[in-house]
């Protein structure tokens, strides 16, 4: 491959010498580290490993990885007023209805930074519990995606590189 793919390999060499271990890696670093290629590594590494395993392990780290966010929100409740933190429980509510499907959908797409929805969440204390396992169900479904993506894309890929001189 080029040089400048050449940090790819490495960190698909590193990523699968771990395994499933690498996946979740993966997934958790990519939800917790802006602009952390998961959308890359999670399909290279299902060409290497079992492709649901790595959709489901890498899908949990993500929840998890993502999950943290909110803790940014809790702490960061204490900056406010006590009369803006009264208005909170109001937004706790809103979210108490439709809380759950929000954070799965933002979960599973890719497009969206799902920090808009993590940091209020924290900040109006929405249940810890439910909003982890919708957040994992999320990452699970979209890294699912992207694993099956790279398992049955990955030969149209690398024809696609290889026509290009890249591979």
């Amino acid at each position: 491959m080029d040089d400048h793919l050449s940090w790819l390999d490495s960190a698909l060499d590193w990523l699968g010498r771990m395994g499933y271990i690498g996946a979740f890696l993966a997934g958790f670093l990519g939800a917790s580290i802006p602009f952390f290629p998961s959308y890359i590594l999670i399909p290279l590494m299902a060409t290497q490993l079992h492709p649901f395993l790595v959709g489901i392990i890498s899908g949990i780290g993500a929840g998890v990885g993502q999950y943290l966010h909110y803790y940014i929100g809790l702490g960061g409740r204490h900056l406010f007023s006590p009369d803006t933190q009264a208005r909170f429980e109001k937004w706790r509510i809103r979210y108490g209805k439709y809380g759950l499907w929000l954070i799965v959908a933002l979960a599973a797409t890719p497009i969206t930074p799902d920090d808009i929805i993590w940091i209020p969440l924290g900040l109006v204390r929405y249940p810890r519990v439910k909003a982890l396992i919708a957040g994992i169900t999320g990452k699970t479904i979209l890294s699912l995606v992207y694993a099956y993506a790279g398992y049955y894309g990955w030969s149209f890929i690398d024809q696609l590189l290889k026509g290009w001189g890249l591979g």
